[in-house]
C-alpha cells in the first residue's frame, strides 16, 4: 500500500492539474504502481542512496521518453507500506 509524503503528494497534484502533463502524469503512476506491486524486486530497488538524515531510500527512475529532465521517486518500506518520499527530476547525480 502506498502512502505519500506531503511534498510528494503535493507534486502528483500538480501533475494532475495540467493535461500538458499527462504523459508524465501517467508514466509517474505506472512506476508507484509497479513499486506497490513489486516491492522487493531488483527493479523497485534500483538504487539506494542516504539522505542527508541518514535513512536509505530507494530510487526508481520514472520511464518517460517525452521528458526532457529525467525524473525519478524516492521510497521506503515501512512494514507493509511503501513511503513515497519524493517525485520529481532527477537532482541526485548517477
Amino acid at each position: 500500500m502506498l502512502r505519500f509524503a506531503p511534498d510528494a503528494e503535493g507534486v502528483l497534484d500538480d501533475l494532475e492539474r495540467s493535461p500538458a502533463n499527462d504523459r508524465l502524469l501517467e508514466a509517474v503512476w505506472d512506476t508507484l504502481d509497479f513499486i506497490a506491486e513489486h516491492p522487493t524486486s531488483s527493479l523497485a530497488r534500483r538504487r539506494a542512496i542516504r539522505t542527508a538524515k541518514g535513512h536509505s531510500v530507494w530510487l526508481v527512475p520514472v520511464p518517460n521518453r517525452h521528458q526532457e529532465n529525467p525524473w525519478i521517486i524516492l521510497w521506503q518500506p515501512r512494514g507493509e507500506e511503501e513511503l513515497i518520499a519524493y517525485i520529481g527530476p532527477d537532482s541526485f547525480g548517477r
